[in-house]
């Protein structure tokens, strides 16, 4: 072969090369570019928005059908919705964004920590046991019957809904079968199961079971109305992890009485005290949601007298870098610097949308960092709230997860 023919050979190779790079590449880009473009964003009437400047995208905004250049243009509109259609370098169609516009929202910010108790719908299952018997025999009577996350709700036709009521009627069977109706997953089923004898005579299933929870969190806002969120996470089971349905709950006022702080490996805790006392009550919950927990308040907070309200910051205004959490640990709600470190705005759980680490030196002095208790921690940034804190990593507590507030307001 000439050495004309060796060269052209090579070029065409080197040419293919660049071509499949090139091509690689476009992919590569429009992949990254679309999984950090949000698929819904909201936005304040007359506002704009921006996903960082390292992104080469255009952004083309429709609104009634009419093609504008930005948000600006819509200060004028009422709330509605508009199409953004992304395009990369301005060519290349990324990604089509649904854009909500809405009013201004301010909230009160809280950080205060109160007592939460709650009823279940009806009597949790927790676990299915064995019943060692008084013939000494293991029997378990509710096994491939009865399984761990169903709610009892009935028994022969008779509602119940606290443990006491599900174990009289138990051991008042004699033995005979009993139709137990449960909600199983959001579907009603009914299952035979006989009670036996336990070694003291008594009758039982073979279950564990549960029909209230208590503990302590942290309030993360107030809306005008009274109406609040908190936790920026569900309630969940202790032992089955299971989102838990509630028939009613209640807010109580609730103080810090010790602080265990958080170390690698121990994620620590806030050690509380709450006045279950009827001139305690704070407000009534109302919907447990795998975005937090809310209601209404009858009452603010103490610590909230004059504070004023703030307004929401959006996903796409969270920038990387300094930020705060508002917490109250002795009476006085306070401001903790942290660092954001990332801002996820397609994340696959909501719960883990904001990546930051705890800077304050005082606040890792008393706290480790983040700890159990502090879930719903309010996030500002500029003087707005963006978040809540959720999760605190187990092998560094000064690291968390957040939740954007707009997620825990859509509720």
């Amino acid at each position: 072969m000439s050495a004309s023919k060796v060269l052209n050979f090579y070029r065409r190779k080197r040419k293919r090369f660049f071509g499949l790079y090139m091509a690689a590449w476009i992919l590569f880009s429009l992949m990254s570019v679309a999984d950090y473009i949000p698929d819904t964003i909201s936005v304040t009437v007359g506002g704009a928005v921006s996903f960082g400047t390292f992104l080469p995208v255009t952004k083309t905004v429709k609104y009634a059908d009419e093609t504008v250049e930005s948000f600006d243009s819509l200060g004028a509109a009422q709330n509605g919705i508009c199409e953004m259609e992304c395009r990369l370098l301005g060519l290349i169609p990324v990604k089509s964004v649904t854009v909500n516009i809405v009013e201004d929202t301010e909230v009160i910010p809280c950080g205060v920590p109160v007592g939460i108790y709650i009823q279940t719908e009806g009597v949790y299952v927790v676990d299915i046991t064995k019943v060692e018997t008084g013939d000494g025999t293991v029997q378990s009577p509710a096994k491939h019957l009865l399984k761990a996350g169903d709610y009892i709700t009935a028994v022969n036709g008779e509602s119940i809904s606290t443990k006491e009521e599900l174990v009289d009627l138990v051991r008042t069977s004699e033995g005979q079968e009993l139709l137990v109706t449960v909600d199983r997953g959001g579907v009603a089923a009914e299952c035979a199961v006989t009670p036996v004898k336990n070694e003291e005579g008594v009758y039982q299933l073979g279950i564990w079971v549960r029909d209230d929870m208590a503990g302590i969190g942290t309030l993360t806002y107030v809306t005008e109305d009274q109406t609040f969120g908190a936790l920026g996470h569900s309630i969940s089971d202790v032992d089955t992890s299971d989102r838990v349905t509630i028939a009613e709950g209640t807010v109580y006022h609730a103080s810090v009485l010790n602080i265990i702080r958080g170390e690698k490996g121990s994620p620590g805790e806030l050690v509380g005290q709450i006045r279950y006392a009827d001139d305690q009550i704070l407000g009534t919950i109302t919907e447990n949601q795998s975005d937090g927990i809310f209601g209404i308040l009858d009452f603010l907070p103490e610590e909230l007298a004059g504070v004023e309200p703030v307004s929401v910051g959006y996903k796409q205004e969270i920038r990387e870098g300094e930020a705060e959490i508002l917490m109250e640990f002795d009476g006085e709600v306070s401001a903790y610097t942290i660092q954001i470190e990332s801002v996820n705005m397609n994340a696959s759980e909501i719960n883990k949308s904001l990546l930051f680490y705890v800077t304050d030196e005082e606040l890792i002095e008393k706290t480790g960092g983040i700890i159990q208790g502090m879930s719903g921690c309010p996030i500002l940034q500029d003087g707005k709230i963006i978040g809540a804190v959720t999760h605190v990593f187990v092998s560094d507590p000064r690291q968390g997860y957040g939740i954007f507030i707009e997620d825990m307001l859509s509720q």
